[in-house]
C-alpha cells in the first residue's frame, strides 16, 4: 500500500474517531499504524464496538467486517464488531450483522420501558 493510500487511512480514521467522540467522549482512541506484535486493535477503539475503518474507491464492506469479527474474536472482546465503510467523495456507511443490530435495539428499548 502506498504512502497517499495510508495517510488516507489514517485521515479517515480519526475522522470516525472524532465523530465518536461526540457520543463517547475521550474514551475513544485511534489506534496508531498497524501492530506487528501479534496484537490485535480495533482501527478506532471505542466502548461497546470494535471498529474496523475502510476508505477508497470501492472498499469491501463484507471483507471490512469479516476483519472486524475475526480480530475481535482473536482479542477475546465482547465488543461488537462494525465495519465502516467510505467510498470516495461520499457518505460513510456502518455496517454490522442483523443478530448484532436486533441486540442493539433491544437493549436501547429495554431501557425506555
Amino acid at each position: 500500500m502506498g504512502k497517499f493510500s495510508r495517510d488516507k487511512g489514517a485521515r479517515f480514521e480519526r475522522e470516525i474517531a472524532n465523530k465518536l467522540k461526540e457520543v463517547f467522549g475521550s474514551r475513544v482512541t485511534r489506534s496508531s499504524g498497524q501492530c506487528f506484535s501479534g496484537d490485535t486493535r480495533a482501527d478506532v477503539d471505542c466502548p461497546k464496538f470494535w471498529v474496523e475503518c475502510k476508505v477508497g474507491k470501492r472498499p469491501n464492506i463484507k471483507a471490512a467486517l469479516e476483519q472486524a469479527e475475526e480480530a475481535r474474536e482473536s482479542s477475546e472482546s465482547t465488543k461488537t464488531p462494525v465495519a465502516i465503510c467510505k467510498w470516495d467523495r461520499d457518505e460513510p456507511i456502518a455496517s454490522m450483522r442483523l443478530s448484532d443490530f436486533i441486540e442493539i435495539l433491544k437493549s436501547i428499548y429495554k431501557e425506555k420501558d
